[in-house]
């Protein structure tokens, strides 16, 4: 192995998503991209040669260290969005299911001080791409991070332990506020065609529409979207136009290579029943909303949870897209269903002022492998 460098990592599934971890002390300070890329075999579509999984929810890094100086955290963390196909890492933002293994990665590590016969640890986390705080309960068992219990997320098989985690001041993630364009709706004329949209940002930007407006239902599974390259590129279109007025590019041509993973796009409907990609039955009284999300220029095979997150404060906030369609309770907690099943997220929110205070999600994770990576 002399002609290759190597590093210390654990593939570790957080959520519907997986990745590589890495210690931030791992990671070499200089030509970090270059490294990345080769780590995962990208750009290449099957990862052929490096540790990617070949699809936007499993080509994704987790860069892991102490607190950096001067943050009230237990822990800081950078997320990387490594592209299948292209040599495009993108930095600019978090990624919520893997989130929910970071809290674990970090006790496993040695990187925080567990408590003697704790069953719990409660760690304060930053996320660096968004300066983001978020407070996560970790299930422990002896002195470790646990992974069993009964908790059952859709999208991943059987049950673990469940992990709490809740994103604080969400609103305003990567923009300037919780309506970054003007809302709660606004109204866009993209390719000749006029949409009403809500562009809201609450731990991730998103631009939200009705699936009617675009021929569809929100009960599409990949199969459906990602075979038909009119409509993916009909979608995209519709998410650079965002990404160019919220200046995360110049031009719309360009996001998809200088913005691939934000904003995102998500079309919405009122619930319904609907079979799952894998040919399970969701009945429309077990949701309160169908929902559709975009990540990569394909559609994301579960839901994302910064996301459902995002979703759910829209569901309670008067006068958006989502509330529209959404058949909420008194409750709290919303429920939306997606290609594999439903989830849940309980946002904190005032509406008059419209703001959010936090937003708790709910996921399991289990670390792997860990071993040496090759570069």
């Amino acid at each position: 192995m002399s002609d290759q460098r190597s590093l210390d990592c654990a593939i570790v599934r957080g959520g519907t998503s997986k990745g590589v971890f890495v210690r931030e002390s791992e990671l070499p300070a200089a030509d970090r991209d270059a490294v990345v890329l080769s780590l995962f075999g990208s750009p290449d579509p099957r990862q052929i040669d490096g540790l990617g999984g070949a699809t936007s929810t499993t080509s994704k890094l987790m860069v892991v260290g102490p607190a950096v100086e001067g943050v009230d955290a237990d822990v800081s963390y950078t997320f990387g969005q490594v592209a299948v196909d292209k040599p495009v890492i993108d930095w600019s933002g978090n990624c919520g299911n893997l989130t929910s293994a970071i809290g674990a990665f970090a006790v496993d590590e040695g990187l925080v001080n567990v408590p003697a016969d704790a069953d719990a640890v409660e760690l304060r986390l930053h996320n660096t791409n968004t300066d983001a705080h978020i407070d996560q309960r970790v299930p422990l068992a002896d002195g470790s991070a646990a992974t069993e219990g009964d908790f059952e997320i859709h999208g991943v098989p059987g049950s673990g332990a469940r992990v709490d985690t809740t994103f604080l001041d969400p609103e305003g993630s990567l923009t300037d506020g919780l309506f970054p364009l003007g809302g709660p709706t606004i109204e866009r004329t993209i390719d000749g065609r006029t949409l009403e949209l809500t562009v809201l940002d609450v731990t991730t930007p998103i631009a939200f529409v009705r699936a009617t407006d675009l021929g569809l239902t929100a009960t599409e599974t990949p199969d459906d979207i990602d075979t038909n390259p009119d409509l993916l590129d009909e979608l995209e279109a519709i998410r650079a136009f965002i990404c160019a007025e919220l200046g995360f590019v110049d031009d719309p041509a360009d996001a998809a290579t200088e913005s691939p993973g934000y904003p995102k796009l998500v079309f919405v409907a009122p619930p319904a029943d609907y079979e799952t990609s894998d040919g399970r039955t969701v009945a429309a009284e077990e949701i309160d909303l169908l929902a559709r999300y975009m990540a990569m220029g394909k559609l994301h095979p579960v839901y994302a949870v910064t996301g459902v997150a995002c979703t759910s404060a829209a569901a309670r906030l008067p006068g958006t897209v989502v509330a529209d369609v959404a058949d909420v309770d008194d409750g709290e907690t919303v429920t939306l269903g997606h290609p594999r099943g439903a989830m849940s997220a309980t946002p904190t929110v005032r509406t008059d002022p419209p703001a959010v205070d936090s937003v708790t999600v709910y996921r399991t994770q289990r670390r792997l492998m860990d071993g040496t990576g090759y570069y």
